[in-house]
């Protein structure tokens, strides 16, 4: 069966559709429309992860700050000091002394996305030798 337009010329067809194939406009806005959710809970996902690693390398800047404190013979006081100005003031610290070491242990709950805080910590541990100030410009251990 022939086609003919008004003038009696065959009529041609749109390019690119074969007969009897219907237009699918819209069909990818559907798609896109029903993906766009599960792409941004992994986006979200994704950004969460990477606070969690920021957090977590401040937390562990923050106990090796107050070692150094610690280390260098200061005060309880100046390595807490240390620690908040480092790592924030949301998180809990002990210190021990072991013998001639010093260990500082931050503990921080976990917040997806700095709102929403989770039932995790993060926590950094650190420790350094006390140094002992010799007296009369002998070294430690050696004949007075």
């Amino acid at each position: 069966m022939r086609v003919e337009d008004d003038v009696g010329r065959p009529r041609s067809r749109p390019r690119g559709r074969a007969p009897g194939i219907h237009d699918d406009g819209g069909a990818v806005s559907g798609e896109f429309a029903a993906a766009l959710p599960a792409a941004v809970l992994i986006l979200t996902l994704l950004l969460g992860l990477g606070m969690h690693a920021a957090a977590q390398v401040t937390l562990e800047e923050g106990a090796r700050a107050a070692a150094r404190e610690l280390a260098r013979g200061e005060t309880e006081a100046s390595a807490r000091e240390a620690v908040q100005r480092v790592a924030g003031e949301s998180v809990q610290v002990s210190i021990s002394r072991d013998g001639e070491h010093a260990r500082v242990r931050l503990v921080r709950p976990v917040r997806l996305l700095g709102l929403v805080e989770l039932s995790a910590e993060q926590t950094a541990d650190a420790s350094a030798r006390v140094e002992q100030p010799s007296l009369g410009g002998a070294p430690p251990g050696g004949p007075p």
